[in-house]
């Protein structure tokens, strides 16, 4: 017999995982700078913002987002997010986009209260 405390400390405890997982996912907008395809025939995206660039790999049974991997061009900007896993981010979400915006956040010492 489940008692309601012990239910509400699932259903958050449900909660709280969903949101990790959330959180730990890699989102990373920029230019496909190298398209490849690896053994099993899935499809290897090199996005590049800036100085950084990450990997995705997109996986042939996810049939929507790997039609859309196979459409975009090296040069196209997109917008990609994924989970890490061993040696490669698998990819969740892909999304073509206009232009990346290359602008950076920083703090001006100017505007800090004195």
């Amino acid at each position: 017999m489940e008692t309601p405390l012990l239910r509400i400390a699932k259903e958050m405890a449900r909660k709280e995982k969903i949101a990790k997982e959330f959180k730990r996912r890699i989102r990373f907008k920029g230019k496909v700078i190298e398209k490849t395809e690896t053994k099993k025939g899935n499809i290897r995206l090199l996005v590049k913002k800036g100085e950084e660039d990450r990997l995705f790999v997109v996986i042939k049974s996810h049939k929507a987002r790997f039609a859309l991997a196979q459409s975009i061009a090296v040069g196209e900007h997109v917008s990609a997010e994924g989970i890490a896993k061993f040696r490669a981010i698998i990819c969740t979400k892909l999304k073509r986009i206009g232009v990346v915006d290359e602008s950076r956040q920083e703090t001006l010492e100017s505007f800090k209260s004195q």
